[in-house]
């Protein structure tokens, strides 16, 4: 997000971490993806402007079994920019903990 211009690019992390359920399992991508958030100057050849990373939401909760250590976690494992298909504001307020999402497969 752009101080002034809004929504530059969305990045998708996908992280392995183990989980005793569901909403632990909710609680710690939250945790990992506030853990993700940044703020800073970015300079540009024109001006200074404030740049922000912010958590959007949880796009899916996969159980995938017991195989990953308690040593590996959270383990991210991909990672991608993808261009904005929408406008959103840089005031824009995302509120991920309020959707639960479902499981991808």
């Amino acid at each position: 997000m752009v101080e002034g211009r809004g929504i530059r690019y969305w990045e998708e992390g996908l992280y392995l971490f183990r989980s005793d359920d569901r909403e632990a399992a909710f609680r710690r991508a939250l945790e990992i993806g506030e853990g993700s958030q940044s703020g800073g100057e970015e300079e540009t050849r024109r001006r200074t402007r404030w740049v922000e990373t912010r958590l959007a939401e949880v796009v899916a909760l996969d159980c995938l079994g017991p195989e990953l250590s308690e040593e590996e976690e959270p383990l991210e494992v991909h990672w991608m920019r993808l261009p904005a298909t929408e406008r959103i504001a840089f005031d824009h307020k995302f509120e991920p903990a309020r959707n639960m999402p479902s499981q991808s497969r």
